[in-house]
């Protein structure tokens, strides 16, 4: 074909686009306004919002931007919203989302936002809470007992057996302020019941308690020697070895905290990765951010607070599988979570805000939704926090032209045929128009 036929089929594919991709239904129009937290105080935040119509509105949150693993919401229509955030913890870092949904199920999400706990007041008179508490670990003399407050606190621990009576308890004191805790208590009798009760005490001088009832056992455990059991992976065949990732399970005998040396040369562990900074029964760490298919060598090192044991493992190994999927660089992703990212080679980068996605010229109906397995894939990248140059992977156009490039280490591609530009497997409504003052240099033709 001549070139002028295919510079004519070329501009005529892009024109038919651009009136296909206008003609796109877009998504939901519910916008965001005024979005804002207020009133840190008391272990609570207020959430307030705007939306343009009326919706219903959810606020999924959490310490960890991965897992926003609480929510709270309502279901009545309005257009002015207010959610209360209840039970954080001081000094913390929270991330909260906002899902909205109008009249007729259209439904939107706000970009992932964060706020800080650190100078959260607290009235006086408001005691602690207690979040969690569990007993760790019983044997015949010793039990381990753990507890969390929804802030800083520090603690008496008063205990005692039916024997010895309430009115002779024996007392421990915990004086450093946390927010979790665990306590290992000794010298206990065999076969007995033992009754705790834990007085939690804030800055403040406000005070909770909690109580505990263990059963020790009849058998004796002299001479217990800390061991590790269960081990995964053992093989290099198992389920959980990824190309970029491996979860590696175990169990203590003892309660312990545990970490994980490890490196790609035996012997020689130029990484190490804590499992857990509480003591814990069954353990699990994901290791991230590895090579695929490579061979990586790691020991378990463990120390129990139960009689003062430790004990390090034999040298393993796994190695980890090959890339399972290869996306192209520019797709725009996302998993479960609340992250979009952006493919660039073997990484993704995360857009922190819709703004910048927008200014981009990025659309929100180009967000491929896959599965985690396949996002963990590519290592975090950094996160795009400001608007710069498009990235490698990104198709553009300039005004009132046919010619489409492709961005690659930073110059642009020219197609050389719509045929081309089809077989490669590239989407006619994801070319996105560039200002005339952005000037790139032209690399070969593709």
């Amino acid at each position: 074909m001549k070139s002028w036929r295919k510079n004519m089929l070329f501009t005529f594919m892009i024109f038919i686009s651009i009136l296909f991709a206008s003609s796109a239904i877009a998504d939901s129009d519910i916008q965001f306004r005024n979005i804002e937290v207020l009133n840190i105080e008391n272990g609570k935040a207020t959430i307030k919002w705007v939306t343009n119509n009326d919706t219903t509105g959810v606020v999924y949150f959490g310490d960890n931007v991965n897992d926003l693993n609480r929510k709270t919401g309502y279901s009545r229509y309005d257009q002015r919203h207010e959610i209360v955030l209840t039970g954080l913890e001081k000094k913390k870092i929270y991330y909260y989302k906002i899902v909205a949904t109008d009249r007729v199920q259209n439904q939107k999400e706000a970009f992932v936002q964060s706020f800080s706990t650190k100078n959260m007041k607290r009235t006086e008179l408001v005691k602690p809470v207690f979040l969690e508490q569990r007993v760790v670990q019983t044997t015949s003399n010793a039990t381990v007992l753990f507890w969390k407050t929804n802030e800083e606190t520090n603690a008496n621990i008063y205990y005692w057996n039916d024997s010895l009576g309430a009115d002779k308890a024996k007392r421990i004191g915990v004086r450093n302020y946390a927010v979790s805790h665990e306590s290992f208590i000794h010298k206990l009798e065999a076969g007995e019941r033992y009754y705790f009760r834990i007085e939690a005490k804030d800055r403040s001088g406000n005070m909770s308690s909690k109580y505990f009832v263990i059963n020790t056992h009849d058998y004796d455990d002299k001479g217990l020697v800390l061991k590790v059991s269960n081990i995964k992976p053992l093989s290099f065949s198992e389920g959980n070895i990824f190309s970029r990732r491996v979860e590696i399970e175990f169990r203590t005998n003892l309660a312990a905290k545990v970490h994980i040396s490890y490196g790609t040369v035996s012997g020689k562990y130029r990484k190490k990765s804590v499992v857990s900074k509480l003591s814990s029964l069954n353990h699990q760490i994901t290791l991230r951010d590895l090579e695929p298919n490579t061979t990586y060598y790691y020991k378990i090192i463990t120390s129990s607070g139960l009689y003062k044991k430790k004990f390090n493992s034999e040298e393993m190994s796994f190695t980890t599988a090959s890339l399972a999927s290869k996306l192209k660089s520019g797709t725009i992703v996302k998993g479960s979570d609340y992250k979009v990212y952006v493919i660039s080679g073997s990484e993704k980068l995360w857009i922190k805000t819709a703004e910048i996605f927008s200014k981009f010229g990025y659309k929100w109906d180009w967000i491929v939704q896959v599965d985690n397995t396949v996002l963990r894939e590519y290592k975090e990248g950094r996160s795009i926090q400001k608007i710069g140059r498009h990235l490698d992977g990104t198709l553009v156009k300039y005004p009132n032209s046919g010619a489409v490039y492709l961005i690659e280490k930073g110059k642009i591609r020219p197609f050389s045929s719509a045929e081309t530009f089809v077989r490669m497997g590239y989407d006619w409504n994801k070319i996105i128009t560039i200002s005339k003052r952005v000037r790139y240099k032209i690399g070969e033709y593709l």
